[in-house]
């Protein structure tokens, strides 16, 4: 037995003496902490994935509400240059059916012989 405490002595000493007792003692709750850890590091990785994404997210919406405003600006544009050209269109035909109607007019006032008495206005023609 008294050759059994130094040769323990003597081994514990060669493995690191204080140092090996107190990893043999701790291996248990230094494993969780570093599972812990681990596991705080992967959640901050996720962490800042999801807030990455949640920014890309709102920059996504952000650009696809400018799209749209622009698009409605567009749309009202056409429809304003739409109007406007049937306003045009309506405006042409009118004076149009004014012009045939004026000309219809005159031609039957018109007297078109030469020397005619009738002739409105009176020319020498």
């Amino acid at each position: 037995m008294k050759d059994l405490i130094p040769t323990t002595l003597t081994i514990l000493g060669a493995l690191g003496g204080f140092e090996f007792i107190k990893w043999a003692f701790t291996r248990k709750s230094n494993s969780r902490v570093a599972e812990a850890e681990a596991e705080v590091a992967e959640t901050k990785a996720e962490r800042d994935e999801f807030y990455l994404l949640r920014e890309r997210l709102e920059l996504s919406d952000k650009q696809l509400l400018a799209k749209e405003e622009r698009f409605h600006e567009q749309t009202q544009l056409v429809r304003s240059l739409q109007q406007q050209l049937l306003d045009k269109t309506i405006e042409n035909g009118q004076l149009q059916s004014r012009i045939a109607a004026l000309e219809a007019e005159r031609s039957m006032k018109l007297c078109e012989r030469r020397g005619c008495a009738e002739r409105k206005p009176q020319s020498g023609y």
